[in-house]
């Protein structure tokens, strides 16, 4: 849970919106407009069937058409024990009313047979008995719920959103526990004319808790981060699939793109496409931990390194600490005598490279060769930096983020981080960061940081999907070194590298990194912690930017007092000249 000292929190409830979500609907809930809840949240779900569609549907027709006095579950597993068998099944939609009364709604999509036999439903060569399968979910759930002490009332609904039933006599399921097509039009108001909504009391929280647990309601968050690496993946592959058609006379493309927009996969697009042609390619970026991630899942055959890296090898690996500075120089002067060796060459992270650092790297290219330059002005974590100019260069830009939850993206555009609003692309819409505020002194960053952490973890992250990130670099930070946060050893960096020149980490499941350190990569749930500034300069908001795009699912804050109140200021100010 967020801190209870929530001003910046409670600012970003109602600040943080976006014409985008807005469009979306999803202005109620910055706004307090009475809606449904589901759980799991309907950005979780990615139907593959035409029943799953169908079940969509009547989701989103009772989220938007119900008030906030009912909460729906769906896809719910139950089962029963018997003396010689199990009996298991799934239950398409569960409503829960403000008094605790349960409605279990059965969505049956398509032609169904209907009469005095029974409801039918043809499944290829199989007949399912429809009326069988509801007593049956019916009883098994009225059982459970006895077994638990929950006297609720309970009711059980046929959803038919593609049959006509009509008033016909004669069914073998009572007609008035029927939506049918028509009815389903309206199926807010059928649930609500039935079930009611019923009186608020505690009996709605232990009915909820019963769904939500005993049932094993539990959304897999691993399961989720999967599904939902995917989706980004496919719909983030704008930049890969059409930048590389784009003919440029000098053989220059400069890729101005926001964080989250598909720089990666673009790079990885050019390159493979480089091997399949058999041409030497090379991708080139600033940071070491990123050009180490690159390397696992880039073709074989290319080169891949941080500026510095090939630097230190382009010396010939000298041992003892490398001395940068110098290897840069002796590089850079080289490469003035050196004979090309390139037909692609991708630089990343433009924005952290010097001039001269470029320019003894275009050296490489070939005739007729390209050069693709990955650039991101709002990530740029160095105050000597100046910007390139690349002449005779087609410039592409994108503000569209695709990887980080719209709500991040809302509160990025609330604190006004970046030159321009960034788009929110992704699917997921996720939560507002939670806030948790410390003092600087007493021991209270430890245990915000602890508490930032248990929040992921009550929320299904295990440690293997949590990065904490520091806002201070290894040297000055307090929390860099430690072995243990809690009852999690950390996974860290300890500033060596063996014999390969790949880093040594520590033994632990708790990722603990710098920001500067994780630009380029992501996780499903991050803790920023550590953050502690007077004043939001320009360096101060990149770091913020960058930070805050890392986390693809979910985001916790650890803050000083008086950041919290600069950003607080810095929302006040936004809205005031909006």
């Amino acid at each position: 849970m967020p801190s209870k000292h929530c001003g910046l929190h409670q600012f970003l409830e109602i600040h943080s919106s976006s014409s985008t979500s807005r469009s979306r609907g999803s202005s109620a809930l910055f706004f307090g407009s009475p809606m449904a809840k589901v759980i799991p949240p309907l950005s979780c779900i990615r139907p593959t069937s035409a029943g799953e569609y169908s079940e969509l549907a009547v989701l989103e027709s009772l989220s938007a058409g119900l008030s906030d006095a009912y909460t729906l579950f769906h896809s719910v597993d139950w089962a029963t024990a018997h003396a010689n068998h199990d009996k298991h099944g799934e239950l398409d939609i569960v409503v829960v009313n403000g008094g605790g009364d349960v409605a279990l709604l059965e969505i049956k999509a398509g032609t169904l047979d209907v009469g005095q036999v029974g409801i039918f439903k043809r499944y290829g060569g199989e007949t399912k008995d429809i009326v069988r399968q509801s007593e049956t979910q019916f009883w098994a759930v009225l059982h459970r719920l006895r077994a638990t002490g929950l006297g609720a009332r309970i009711m059980h609904f046929l959803v038919l959103p593609d049959q006509l039933v009509g008033e016909q006599s004669g069914i073998s399921y009572p007609r008035e526990r029927i939506a049918d097509a028509s009815e389903t039009q309206d199926l807010s108001g059928f649930i609500q004319r039935r079930l009611g909504q019923g009186l608020p009391g505690p009996l709605r929280d232990r009915v909820c808790a019963f769904f939500e647990n005993r049932l094993a309601l539990q959304t897999d968050v691993s399961t989720l981060a999967g599904r939902l690496n995917a989706q980004v993946a496919k719909i983030s592959g704008g930049l890969a699939s059409w930048v590389p058609r784009i003919e440029s006379p000098s053989g220059v493309i400069r890729i101005c793109a926001t964080a989250g927009s598909g720089k990666t996969q673009l790079a990885l697009r050019l390159l493979r496409e480089a091997r399949v042609a058999n041409q030497q390619a090379a991708y080139i970026c600033f940071n070491r931990p990123l050009a180490d991630h690159f390397r696992e899942i880039a073709p074989t055959g290319v080169q891949v390194q941080s500026f510095h890296q090939l630097c230190w090898q382009a010396a010939g690996k000298p041992r003892g600490i490398p001395n940068f500075p110098q290897l840069v120089d002796r590089y850079v002067r080289e490469q003035e005598v050196t004979a090309p060796d390139l037909d692609l060459l991708v630089i990343d992270e433009l924005q952290d490279f010097h001039a001269d650092w470029v320019q003894a790297l275009v050296g490489r290219l070939r005739p007729s060769s390209k050069l693709y330059l990955l650039d991101d002005p709002m990530q740029c974590l160095y105050v000597d930096r100046d910007e390139i100019n690349i002449e005779d260069s087609v410039v592409v830009r994108s503000h569209e983020n695709f990887r980080s939850p719209r709500r991040i993206v809302e509160t990025i555009n609330s604190l006004q981080l970046t030159a321009n609003p960034i788009q929110s692309c992704s699917p997921f819409d996720g939560d507002i960061p939670g806030l948790h505020v410390f003092k600087p002194n007493g021991g209270g960053l430890l245990r915000s940081t602890l508490k930032a952490i248990q929040a992921c973890v009550d929320k299904g992250f295990s440690p293997h999907d949590i990065v904490v990130l520091c806002w201070r670099g290894r040297e000055h930070s307090a929390l860099m070194n430690e072995p243990q946060l809690g009852d999690w050893r950390t996974l860290r960096f300890d500033g060596t590298y063996d014999d390969r020149g790949a880093p040594n980490w520590s033994d632990g499941q708790l990722r603990l990194e710098t920001v500067r350190r994780f630009k380029g990569q992501s996780a499903p749930a991050v803790v920023l912690t550590e953050i502690d500034f007077e004043e939001m300069g320009q360096l101060e908001r990149n770091l913020l930017f960058v930070a805050l795009t890392r986390a693809s699912m979910h985001l916790e804050l650890v803050m000083s007092e008086a950041s919290e109140g600069v950003l607080m200021r810095q929302i006040s100010h936004v809205h005031m000249t909006d």
